[in-house]
């Protein structure tokens, strides 16, 4: 069990739980688990049978630590920090469907750039997130110093970036860097009924509220602000508003298209 696993389960038939299986040692990704969690993620984007992603870790410590650092210094460690080895923790932010980060425990380092990079975050009471990297010599990156100030207040970004300190999951929801802080035992089943949610609504609509909004804290404003008129004009003639005003006023549930 020490070279770990990414697990896949599916719950009603629409929401993916990928879980990052490594308990023993914080959950750490090895070189083979980062591989899969990125190419499972563009599987899971291009079935249209899966509506949204739901992100945990194994066990109730850790959602994860990032990358194995022992396994890094086995080799080369300049490799550890070439855009290969960053793109499974920015990946959720790179497909079309939206994934909930479920964080059961610590999200350290790559961790916490798979939280940052998550469209929603929901959190057990014992979950942290940090940024340790600067008090090894490191520059955070994979989102950590680009993303988060948008996401957090800048000040309280900066300390956390900075001092390297954790961010606790009370102080987490209470500058809305997550949105709801939930029970251990009931946290992943938390995050399948908002993936439940999310699988009732259109496909094409939700694609574009993810992007519109990644758009807006990853570009500009105005670029947010043309994108958005552009989908929703797009959306406008299609069948699925049709469908769903029409099941407004007949008082019944939408039949949304795939």
């Amino acid at each position: 069990m020490s070279d770990g696993q990414i697990r896949l389960d599916i719950v009603d038939g629409s929401t993916a739980v990928v879980t990052m299986d490594r308990e023993e040692k914080r959950n750490a990704l090895t070189d083979v688990m980062s591989a899969r969690l990125f190419d499972l993620f563009h599987e899971l984007d291009a079935r249209k049978d899966i509506r949204a992603i739901v992100l945990t870790g194994a066990g109730d410590k850790a959602f994860t630590s990032g990358h194995d650092l022992k396994q890094a210094l086995e080799g080369d460690t300049a490799v550890l920090f070439s855009e290969p080895n960053i793109k499974e923790f920015i990946v959720p932010g790179m497909i079309s469907k939206p994934v909930i980060s479920a964080v059961n425990g610590a999200a350290y380092a790559g961790g916490f750039c798979l939280a940052i990079a998550s469209d929603l975050r929901i959190a057990s009471h014992n979950a942290s997130f940090a940024s340790p990297g600067i008090k090894l010599g490191i520059v955070p990156i994979g989102g950590q110093l680009s993303m988060l100030p948008h996401l957090l207040p800048p000040a309280v970004a900066a300390e956390v970036l900075m001092l390297g300190v954790p961010l606790s999951a009370e102080r987490a929801e209470r500058h809305g860097f997550v949105s709801e802080l939930v029970d251990p035992g009931r946290l992943v089943d938390r995050a399948c009924e908002m993936g439940k949610i999310i699988a009732d609504m259109p496909p094409a609509s939700v694609a574009s509220v993810k992007r519109v909004i990644r758009t807006t804290l990853t570009q500009s404003v105005p670029a947010a602000d043309a994108m958005e008129f552009w989908r929703g004009m797009v959306a406008g003639t299609g069948p699925d508003v049709k469908e769903g005003l029409r099941a407004f006023v007949e008082r019944r549930s939408p039949v949304f298209s795939a």
